[in-house]
């Protein structure tokens, strides 16, 4: 038979009719694999191949065509299936040739494009942080006022202050660390970033795990610890990325919420 068959972009054979039909059985190949034998100008659904095949006379040996992919893709405009050769990519969305002038209107317009994410900047960025470092402040008060009062009533037991301070400062850590975690991933956003209509999400404009979200609040201490260039990159990088944000691959983007 000398059959050959198409595995991605491998070339595969020659097989014969017994091997094709163990193939079959296991679903590795379908009707829908592309094979090509000696004769044949192109490659053919295999089962197109079987109903076309015929007896014909000896055919000289050509070698066998280029295995070769279309992949389409869906406009993210009319949401038609169209090859990725047909049409033209904007960021991280495929535009069909009949959308393209939309698309361009739409950049004009400073519309929102769909499937695109829009960066938020340093500045909103930084009223974000603002808002969620008052809130902290407020927790923090609320905890540190009762602690201090039982500091305070025991100014002769030195040993008492020394854990009640140590204590203290161990609930603030653990309370910006869940404050941190929980919010982001389980809503994308702390209340500051919802405020300022941000979320937190992965390169592919998905939600971040909790796992993440922890890794990426202590990742901002780093940013933090190197006088704060760390946040200032964000002013400066092409996705808006602070130091953090490269290290989780997260990118911070403006939800599009009203």
């Amino acid at each position: 038979m000398n059959l050959y068959y198409a595995d991605g972009d491998r070339q595969i054979g020659p097989i014969g009719k017994n091997e094709l039909q163990s193939l079959i059985k296991a679903k590795k190949i379908n009707s829908q694999t592309l094979v090509w034998q000696p004769g044949m100008e192109k490659w053919q659904e295999l089962g197109l191949f079987v109903r076309r095949k015929t007896q014909s006379g000896s055919q000289s040996i050509q070698p066998a065509p280029a295995v070769t992919t279309t992949w389409q893709s869906a406009c993210s405009e009319c949401g038609r299936a169209f090859a990725e050769d047909d049409m033209i990519r904007f960021a991280d969305t495929w535009v069909c040739a009949t959308c393209k002038p939309i698309l361009v209107q739409k950049i004009k317009e400073g519309v929102t494009i769909a499937g695109v994410m829009e960066y938020a900047g340093f500045w909103i960025r930084f009223g974000a942080i603002l808002i969620d470092g008052i809130i902290m402040w407020i927790v923090n008060m609320i905890i540190s006022i009762p602690l201090g009062f039982i500091g305070a009533t025991s100014f002769e037991q030195p040993a008492v202050i020394v854990v009640t301070q140590l204590f203290m400062i161990l609930l603030q850590f653990v309370f910006s660390a869940f404050y941190d975690t929980w919010f982001v991933g389980k809503y994308s956003a702390t209340p500051g970033k919802m405020a300022c209509k941000l979320k937190v999400v992965t390169a592919d404009a998905g939600q971040g795990s909790y796992a993440r979200a922890l890794g990426r609040h202590f990742a901002k201490w780093i940013s933090g610890f190197i006088l704060g260039i760390g946040y200032l990159m964000a002013a400066f990088d092409d996705q808006k990325r602070s130091l953090h944000d490269r290290i989780c691959d997260t990118r911070v983007i403006k939800s599009g919420e009203n």
